[in-house]
């Protein structure tokens, strides 16, 4: 599998409910979804398909043009969107039901079981060979892939260690003071964290964890920065059962300050860390994706308000339809993340269309792929979902 740009639970660890939209809004006394983040994982679901078939098929001519470039930067923010997304949906539904997160119990231990979940598949995906005995002999690259540590393991983690975090601090003021010191830490120390030889201190399964020394996308340092960002909007937005109409103010304004500043402070020259990798670890371009992601919630948020304001999902059809997608979309982000990749890389099973195009598609070609890839992974979220929806009402006792 190749290295994904993104991806929450993707299915319910971005948020975690499978209540229809419907009924979880008309219910009496029910808290409204936020809608600015089911937007938010469904331009990051498109972004990723589109990125992914783009970078698996299109064709290596393109590369030296300059929007594919700038296509190639765009294409960048799709893991910061569903990580910080990732953070933000735990911090809305554990805020809102605290007392039931730190007990021991049937809804602890669902989460736990979730996050292992999220841990094994993304080791699966990786999976090198079926049989026992192909895996005698493997050279260290083979381990080095299969060990390496991708979105669905970054996320299973990071967010197994806030709920633990929870269940041992009890308060979450005291939640989220740890989180803001760690926070900090490891954005402006990821320059350091980056030096360090993990491989001759740590296990090789252990040391994706720590830094990308091991050849590891996604390690904890500084990725799960985003994460924490999205806990604590969460935290300053736990008040507003409808952030969008409340809070969007407020949210504007620490966008600009936390993609201002750091802008600011980088243009002065002042580099404490020396020769660093800018665009692995740099704590200045670190904030200015956080930034830009911020910037792209606050926008969805000001769509949500237009839409609530001028009621148009009851007026317009295809308004209430795409919320509707936006949010089913983002709810089985999981298996669309899994099988978009099983289809464009393939698995141990058998190739994808890598195997059958390479990167040699002219750009229509590589658009028309894409434009079906995307419908066909839409019809599969729906199919999706829809199955479970059958199935949960069979299981329903009458």
């Amino acid at each position: 599998m190749q290295a994904v740009e993104g991806s929450g639970d993707i299915a319910s660890v971005l948020l975690e409910t499978t209540e229809p939209a419907e009924r979880a809004r008309s219910a009496p006394g029910s808290v409204p979804r936020w809608g600015a983040l089911d937007l938010l994982r469904f331009v990051a679901v498109l972004l990723m398909i589109q990125g992914h078939a783009f970078t698996t098929l299109l064709s290596a001519d393109y590369d030296a043009e300059m929007w594919h470039r700038r296509h190639t930067f765009v294409h960048g923010y799709t893991a910061p969107m569903f990580l910080f997304a990732s953070g933000l949906a735990f911090g809305v539904t554990t805020f809102r039901a605290w007392e039931r997160m730190i007990v021991p119990g049937p809804a602890l231990m669902k989460r736990l079981r979730r996050y292992a979940t999220l841990i094994g598949i993304g080791y699966l995906l990786h999976l090198p060979a079926l049989l026992p005995e192909d895996w005698v002999g493997m050279d260290e690259a083979r381990w080095r892939d299969f060990l390496q540590v991708d979105v669905l393991q970054h996320v299973g983690v990071s967010l197994g260690l806030l709920q633990l975090g929870a269940l041992v601090l009890k308060k979450p003021e005291r939640l989220v003071g740890l989180v803001s010191v760690l926070f900090v830490l490891v954005v402006l120390g990821a320059p350091l964290v980056a030096t360090i030889p993990v491989r001759e201190v740590l296990p090789f399964a252990l040391a994706g964890y720590v830094n990308s020394e091991s050849g590891s996308t996604f390690a904890l340092v500084p990725w799960v920065g985003f994460t924490w960002a999205g806990l604590l909007v969460a935290y300053a937005a736990r008040t507003h059962p409808r952030p969008s109409h409340t809070w969007l103010g407020a949210i504007s304004a620490a966008t600009l300050l936390v993609l201002l500043v750091p802008i600011a402070i980088n243009r002065t020259g002042w580099n404490p860390y020396g020769a660093h990798q800018f665009w692995r670890s740099s704590p200045y371009y670190f904030f200015f994706r956080l930034g830009n992601v911020m910037a792209v919630l606050t926008a969805l948020m000001a769509v949500e308000r237009l839409v609530d304001r001028y009621r148009l999902a009851e007026r317009f059809a295809a308004v209430r339809a795409t919320l509707g997608l936006a949010e089913t979309l983002g709810q089985e982000s999981l298996v669309v993340y899994v099988a978009h990749l099983v289809v464009l890389h393939g698995c141990v099973l058998g190739p994808g269309l890598q195997s059958v195009w390479g990167r040699a598609l002219p750009l229509r070609e590589a658009c028309l792929v894409t434009a079906a890839l995307i419908v066909t992974m839409i019809a599969l979220a729906l199919g999706w979902h829809a199955a479970k929806a059958v199935l949960a009402r069979r299981r329903r006792p009458a």
